[in-house]
């Protein structure tokens, strides 16, 4: 997928007349890329929105995370006995989306330094000449 600098130059370079063949070896891209962007006109790349598998579980799983004493192998087992078709990479994503039994990382604080004021430094002995 093209990231959004690639749909802005391919635009750019398109409204200055350039043609997608001459856009493509420009750009190292296929033509077929940048003609969809091109079709398109707009920079930011599409979103994909698909749907959650777990969607229609979430009652379940909330209530089993709760039983289960927040063990989402259990869950998963729970929720495959009920005839849920669910991979267990997919429960643990949807209960870190939905905030299921894990609370997001909150930043501790906040640094702010100027350009150069935190360095890493070389701690390693030298080396003998």
């Amino acid at each position: 997928m093209l990231d959004e600098h690639q749909r802005i130059a391919i635009l750019e370079l398109a409204k200055k007349g350039f043609g997608s063949r001459r856009i493509a070896r420009a750009l190292n891209l296929s033509r077929s890329a940048v003609r969809s962007v091109v079709e398109s006109g707009t920079a930011p790349p599409p979103r994909i929105v698909r749907p959650e598998k777990a969607a229609e579980y979430h009652d379940a799983i909330v209530e089993l995370h709760v039983r289960c004493k927040g063990n989402l192998v259990r869950v998963h087992e729970e929720l495959e006995k009920k005839g849920a078709k669910l991979s267990y990479q997919a429960l643990t994503a949807f209960c870190r989306r939905h905030e299921i039994g894990h609370t997001p990382k909150r930043p501790s604080g906040r640094y702010e330094f100027a350009p150069g004021e935190e360095m890493q430094h070389d701690t390693s002995p030298p080396k003998p000449k």
